[in-house]
């Protein structure tokens, strides 16, 4: 473009203003290094939606708080084969006479012990029932120590493959036996509480394995321990809170290798520790990527607070999993794509130290981490950022149908569709972004939304309450039709010019039934032989018509040139007819105005013209003889003009400035 002039048009949304929702959480900061220190944590109402196991279970599980896990297990870098001993440290939230916990079919529980007491398991499937050998007072800690052994099940239940799984990592020949509980699957390879809502205060992860093997884990290494056998044992420990999903494991022939990054405000350089596969070229064909993530880690923490594990490490263990499983503190990835890394890196932010409250609310992981993609691009490969938002565009077009919300929340598919989940998501992000005008506010948005729930559980509501108290902004309607609603508007539009004005007709149609009208703005870049204009207004009906005055001949009008808005544009073109449909109907412009308001169209001229409040109080009658009226002694604030000829009125909102 030679220049541009920017006109900014803005309609107040009146009537309708929703009070914030109110929530309230438990937040839990780290333990003491002390593995069994118990930290008290807030019982609250918990989702129905949070597991696959059945209600009565779920239930039972609710009836206790996780502190601590701790796995000591046995484990090859080639087999399925699992055994050892689980040790659950939890406090009782009611009097309770039994222990429920899950542990697929196919192991066998050798040995239960309660507070040093043997006990006895019902098993039905997946959920395991315990007769505690005495009543655990409410408020009482108690301790489970559950030993175990079996193979691994390959039923494909988890997001990418199974919770457990071994394989062969090509071109590199690395056979490699990992972890990948999300969903629901971690209680394929331990016994364990999948509820969302309870995360353990901490974890211990011991791996038994050949001494040919690492073993990659959450947390910090405390040590490798020599073994009979040619065995070592590899002894992680995290002392922050974590998500059951997000314990893992890696074994294989890695090598290592690490480094340190510098982070604002942080005293002493944070670890970055990587488990590669052992081949000659590996490095040289990923060390580039590798360290790619030392800039990202600084990127986000600047934008969203201090890395969330700085005290601990952060890094990865390759794996062939196709893709990247954002492990708390060690990341499971089969490559080192710079978006990818960027994503799961995001994810210790999104989804790790705050996690979505149950799978319904999925898309507060995933789409957060998918936009993180783009941020990360905006800010260290920007000629790659536009590129990313195109496709994302695309991708989220692609289903008219659904909501970003996971109805069905035991269905994995639907919970990581990536059109709905991901990058829809993702575009919900991008548009409160736009919504709350400048970028200092929406990453003052998030690092306020981190802040309250940090270690913690949230849900979008959650979300909508810290976005509407940081930016000042009612956005219920934001919130209901984007995330809670279905698809995205689909616009026709039509234009005219006559001299200086154009007149611009939209009509919208929803994607989706479920929602027929969106109520958002849109951007319109007016192309003229003189000048270009952009030009921002309201699309919150099913047909609207606006008029404005630009300089030169229009040649074409772009809609949402800066792709701030998940839209499909069925139609647009220049139609002379709408000259003649301006003049049947009453517009007024510009619209707010600051003193000067014109009228066009209807059947005047009027014998009546009246400025009223929304209360239908008289404020100040005027004169239309010249085609406008002048109000700049009216106080701000929402008003109607009323126009009356013979015995019809025409009514026309309007906001003074």
């Amino acid at each position: 473009m030679n220049s541009s002039t920017i006109l900014r048009l803005f309609f107040l949304l009146l009537f309708g203003l929703a009070g914030a929702v109110q929530s309230t959480k438990a937040q839990t900061l780290p333990i003491p290094e002390h593995e069994c220190a118990i930290s008290r944590k807030t019982a609250t109402p918990q989702p129905l939606a949070d597991g696959i196991t059945s209600l009565a279970h779920r239930d039972l599980m609710r009836q206790y708080d996780v502190h601590w896990y701790k796995l000591d297990l046995n484990m090859e870098r080639n087999s399925l084969e699992v055994g050892g001993t689980v040790t659950i440290l939890a406090t009782a939230l009611q009097d309770m006479t039994q222990f429920a916990f899950e542990l697929h079919s196919n192991f066998t529980i050798s040995s239960l012990v309660v507070n040093g007491v043997t006990a006895s398991v019902n098993r039905q499937g997946g959920e395991a029932v315990v007769a505690l050998p005495s009543t655990v007072q409410k408020n009482g800690n108690f301790t489970v120590q559950i030993t175990y052994a079996g193979f691994a099940p390959s039923g494909a239940s988890a997001a990418i493959g199974n919770g457990f799984n071994t394989g062969v990592a090509q071109p590199w020949g690395s056979q490699v036996t990992w972890s990948l509980s999300e969903p629901f699957a971690a209680y394929e390879w331990f016994p364990v509480k999948q509820l969302l809502s309870d995360k353990a205060d901490s974890v211990t992860v011991w791996v038994t394995t050949d001494e040919t093997n690492k073993v990659g884990s959450n947390g910090l290494l405390q040590r490798i321990t020599p073994l009979p056998n040619q065995k070592h044992r590899y002894e992680w420990k995290s002392n922050y809170p974590i998500a059951y999903y997000l314990i893992s494991v890696a074994v294989a022939q890695y090598q290592e290798y690490s480094y340190t990054v510098a982070l604002p405000g942080v005293a002493q350089p944070m670890l970055v520790q990587n488990y590669v596969y052992q081949h000659p070229n590996l490095l040289n064909t990923f060390k580039f990527q590798i360290d790619q993530t030392g800039p990202l880690l600084q990127l986000f923490s600047g934008l969203y607070g201090t890395y969330p594990f700085y005290k601990e490490k952060y890094g990865h263990s390759m794996a062939p999993i196709g893709g990247g499983m954002e492990h708390q503190t060690m990341t499971t990835q089969s490559s080192f794509n710079f978006t990818l890394t960027a994503h799961e890196l995001a994810h210790q932010w999104w989804g790790d130290e705050v996690t979505c409250q149950d799978w319904s609310h999925i898309w507060l992981n995933e789409g957060f981490a998918s936009y993180s993609e783009y941020i990360a691009l905006q800010n260290l490969i920007p000629a790659d950022a536009r590129g990313w938002l195109n496709s994302a565009h695309q991708s989220a077009l692609s289903q008219p149908l659904g909501s970003v919300f996971v109805k069905d929340s035991t269905n994995v598919s639907r919970i990581f569709s990536s059109a709905l989940t991901y990058r829809k998501g993702a575009f919900v992000l991008h548009m409160l972004r736009k919504v709350v005008k400048q970028d200092a506010v929406f990453f003052q948005v998030l690092q306020e939304y981190r802040r309250e729930f940090m270690y913690s559980v949230a849900d979008t509501r959650d979300f909508q309450r810290v976005a509407e108290r940081v930016s000042g902004l009612n956005l219920q309607t934001f919130f209901d039709q984007w995330v809670y609603g279905e698809g995205y508007p689909q616009v026709d539009l039509t234009w005219a010019q006559q001299g200086k004005e154009v007149v611009l007709k939209t009509a919208q149609t929803g994607s989706s039934p479920a929602t027929p009208v969106f109520v958002t703005e849109v951007e319109y870049l007016i192309h003229t032989d003189a000048v270009d204009t952009l030009v921002v207004l309201p699309l919150r009906q099913a047909s609207e018509i606006y008029t404005f005055q630009v300089r030169g001949s229009v040649q074409s009008i772009e809609v949402d040139p800066a792709q701030w808005l998940l839209n499909t544009v069925v139609s647009n073109k220049q139609d002379v007819t709408l000259l003649q449909e301006l003049n049947s109907n009453v517009v007024v412009y510009p619209n707010p105005t600051a003193g000067r308001l014109f009228v066009r169209g209807g059947q005047g001229p009027w014998d009546e013209a009246v400025v009223v409040d929304l209360l239908g109080r008289t404020i100040k009658k005027v004169s239309l003889a010249h085609g406008f009226l002048d109000v700049p002694d009216v106080r701000p604030g929402p008003y109607v003009l009323r126009l009356k000829k013979g015995g019809t009125y025409s009514f026309i909102r309007f906001l003074k400035l």
